[in-house]
Parts: C-alpha cells; structure tokens; sequence
C-alpha cells in the first residue's frame, strides 16, 4: 500500500512540477521580474511539501535579516530539501546544482532560466570558475544555497563538508547562515522513492556566522567549525 501510495504522489509531483517548469516558461518569455523565482517559492514549493507528506516548522527564522545578503549552508538528506528552502527563506533563494542536472529535460533549462548555478565538480578550473560566478551573484544581493556535504546522506547522519563551499564563503566575504533540517529523511527517503511516509519537517535557523567569526582559520578549520556548529542546533 505504501508504495502504490508513493507513486501516486510522485506521479502528481511530477505532473505539478511539468505545469511549475511551463509557467515558468510563459513568465521568463513575458520577461516577469523574478518570475521564476515566484514559481519556486509561491507555487510549486507550497503545493509539493503537503503533496508528499510534510509539515514544515520553522525555528530561528527571527534570526534572518530579510535584508542581508548570505551564503546559505544546509545539510542534505533528501530531494525534498529543495522546495523545504524555499519555501521556508524570506527571500527568493538560487541554489548551486551538479552539472549532470543540466541534461535532464525541462528541469535543466528550469534551473539555468532561473539563474542558478552550475558546478562541475569533475573539473578543478570550471569548479572554480562556477565558484566565483556565485559568489559574484552573491556580492550582487542575492542569497545562494549549497549543500556542503556535496551530496544527499546516505544513512541520515550528516557527512564531512567539502571544501568548495568555504572557496566560496571566502570569495563573497558575506556571512553564513547555518540551517540544519530534521526529518526529511523520513518523508523521502534517500534512493528510496517508493517508501514516501508522513511527518514534520523542521527548519532550524542558526545565528549568522560573520566572516570576522572564521577570520585565521584555514578552509579545513572553517568546514568544521560551520559543521560542528550545525550539528549543535
């Protein structure tokens, strides 16, 4: 029961997301400022999160400065990460995706209208080239995503932090804001698309880690510190 259950929800989820991706079209062909952004956050993601099980709680959110520009560090159990964040920011979010994304139809040219970015993480000189290109957008006001783990947990605990995001967090010169998501995992399960369940999901928002917070320690230092500091939370 639990799987045909789970196909029907993916079967609307992807029925909602193809009517999401051709809207989004029409709005970037009217060129609607921050169109697809809308989409994202107002549309697709406040659908989709009870869609598939989810109650989201939001803790800390006082802690956010709707104002500020930051570089958004979050861990990453499950793909229902994605509309949790933007939904749950006050602001309209870009996230840093795998390149492999970029051939997936409709979804890649979705992601690349939109204005995210795209990594390679096969190749040292694009990957920092990608790096740079979003710290630049950073610096431009606008708050950028990434999961520093670099891929979704496994088994639930939260893995070591590449390095990349801290090459970035140094590039931007913007402060931190640690998130930490409980229970995701438990709505979608990794690489376990047929066993969807029910739940709350809970955002936690940590205090802004300035730059001045992490100013003498080496990137393998920072990776740990923000690690450490979103494991507490």
């Amino acid at each position: 029961m639990q799987a045909i259950i789970s196909c029907i929800k993916l079967l609307i989820f992807g029925l909602w997301s193809f009517i999401s991706i051709l809207f989004g079209a029409i709005l970037y062909l009217l060129r609607v400022q921050n169109g697809m952004e809308w989409i994202a956050k107002h549309f697709w993601s406040p659908f989709v999160i009870p869609l598939l099980g989810a109650k989201l709680k939001v803790s800390g959110g006082n802690r956010i400065d709707p104002k500020e520009s930051y570089l958004i560090m979050a861990n990453h159990n499950s793909f229902i990460d994605i509309p949790v964040l933007f939904k749950s920011m006050p602001f309209y979010t870009y996230f840093i995706a795998k390149k492999e994304l970029r051939k997936t139809p409709l979804l890649g040219w979705f992601i690349e209208a939109y204005g995210m970015i795209y990594i390679d993480r096969s190749d040292r000189i694009k990957s920092r080239e990608s790096i740079a290109k979003a710290g630049d957008l950073i610096k431009n006001g606008k708050r950028v995503i990434i999961f520093p783990e670099g891929t979704k947990s496994k088994d639930g605990n939260m893995g070591p932090f590449k390095k990349g995001g801290f090459h970035l967090a140094n590039q931007a010169n913007v402060s931190i804001l640690p998130i930490k998501i409980i229970g995701a995992n438990k709505i979608w399960p990794n690489k376990k698309p047929f066993n969807l369940s029910f739940g709350t999901i809970e955002v936690i928002v940590g205090e802004p880690i300035c730059p001045s917070t992490l100013e003498g320690k080496n990137i393998n230092e920072k990776a740990e510190f923000v690690r450490n500091y979103i494991l507490s939370l």
